[in-house]
């Protein structure tokens, strides 16, 4: 009847995201798990954590400020194909992947819903204990290892 699909992160738009940095890891205390670094050393990117996952909140540097996306866990691989399979069945076009993240390392989807705002369904998202934060390069890469990229600033 329904499909597996519990909130797994909120991903915000800014100006600044070492202003978010400073607040979500500096000031309340989250974990700081990766980060994705301008050649000029300014950050592109921030995640971090409140649990075991990769992320719980992060950040991308925008022209604008708001929610990027919100994302939905599937929990494996075949989860996301049921989604697919879904979203095909009620004609609901995937705008992004499937695909890789670096930073975090899981497999996703993306939809956009009638607004326009975007959803992600993630699954494998990296389990994190007491590793070193992590910089990536700003480029598509980073956010697709498997290959198109939508970059954010």
């Amino acid at each position: 009847p329904g499909l597996k699909g519990p909130t797994q992160h909120l991903t915000f738009a800014t100006f600044d995201v070492e202003a978010f940095q400073d607040f979500f890891h500096g000031k309340l205390g989250f974990a700081l798990s990766d980060r994705v670094v301008h050649k000029d050393g300014k950050l592109a990117t921030c995640f971090v954590r409140s649990n075991h996952e990769h992320h719980t909140l992060a950040c991308f540097k925008s022209n604008r400020q708001g929610v990027d996306h919100h994302s939905y866990e599937a929990g494996e691989w075949n989860v996301i194909r049921d989604w697919c399979d879904r979203f095909a069945a009620r004609h609901i076009p995937l705008m992004w992947g499937p695909g890789r993240h670096g930073p975090g390392n899981n497999l996703f989807i993306f939809i956009e819903d009638p607004d326009g705002n975007w959803i992600e369904i993630s699954a494998e998202l990296e389990v994190v204990h007491d590793r070193p934060v992590k910089d990536w390069p700003q480029e598509p890469r980073t956010l697709n290892l498997w290959g198109k990229a939508i970059m954010r600033s």
